[in-house]
Parts: C-alpha cells; structure tokens; sequence
C-alpha cells in the first residue's frame, strides 16, 4: 500500500479545502482503513489499468493538449507535489505518483461529501479540475454529459477487469 506523507496530504488537503486539521486527521484515519481492500480509495491494478486505458492507451510517453504528462496524465505541478523526479515515462514513477494523487482525491471527496467515493466519483475527480465536482454538489445529474460518459466508461472497465 502506498501512503500519501501526512505533511503533503495535510497541505493539499487543508489549504486547498479549507479544512481543519482535525478533519484531513479524520479522512486519513477512514481511508487507511481501507487498505488492503478492493476499495475505490485504492488505485489498485484493476484501476490502474482502466485509468491508462482511457487516459492514454497506457502509453507511457503521452503529452496532454495542456501539457499533461505520463500514461495518467497528470499536471507537471500536482506530479511534483509527490516526487522530486521529473521521469515521467517510467511506468513505475508514473503509477507512484498516480497512486499518491489517488488517495489525496479520495480524502478530499471523504472531508467535502461526508462518505467514501465510488468508482465513478474517483474518475470525475480525476479527470475535472480541483473543486468541479463539489461546485456541483457532487451531484452526477450535474456533471456535463462528456464527464458523466467517461466516468461511466471507467467503471465499465474497472468492472470488467475484475
């Protein structure tokens, strides 16, 4: 199990989500305790592979129109929120930081909606920028058509990988 550094989880998590320290405490607690379970909090290889899928074919070495890097397609910023490195065609970095990215998602979903996110919410959170999904209250009735799609799409294939 990879585990997001308290510090880091701590920082994106309280100052981004204006959320007290008691709180990010509290959805860390919840989300480790899902270790080791086929949970959406953890990007484990049945997700792993669904999100390369439709982020890039897994292709290791994808550019994103904005700049996006990795087979996960991540912003050089929120990458280097995790890593120092900048080897963002190695598979093994790539699924690292990817993971960590993961569980920070999670615990913001967790502080924010009051329960633990599903696939589908995961995918949204992914895939939209920071705070799209909550300015819509988490509602999926809210999400524009081509979100709501591709988070489907990656719960097909979770689903179907397992």
């Amino acid at each position: 199990m990879i585990r997001v550094k308290p510090r880091i989880l701590g920082l994106l998590a309280a100052t981004a989500l204006g959320a007290s320290h008691h709180h990010v405490r509290a959805a860390q607690k919840s989300i480790v305790s899902h270790a080791g379970q086929p949970s959406p909090v953890n990007l484990d290889v049945r997700r792993l592979n669904a999100l390369g899928l439709i982020e890039t074919g897994n292709n290791d070495r994808a550019i994103g129109k904005a700049g996006e890097v990795s087979r996960y397609q991540l912003t050089p910023k929120v990458w280097s929120a995790y890593t120092a490195t900048r080897d963002y065609q190695n598979t093994e970095s790539a699924i690292r930081v990817a993971q960590k990215h993961w569980k920070m998602l999670a615990a913001y979903f967790q502080i924010k909606s009051g329960h633990a996110p599903t696939d589908f919410d995961m995918y949204v959170l992914w895939n939209t920028r920071f705070g799209y999904y909550e300015r819509r209250s988490f509602s999926t009735g809210r999400l524009s058509p081509i979100v709501r799609d591709r988070a489907q799409r990656f719960v097909n294939l979770v689903n179907r990988n397992g």
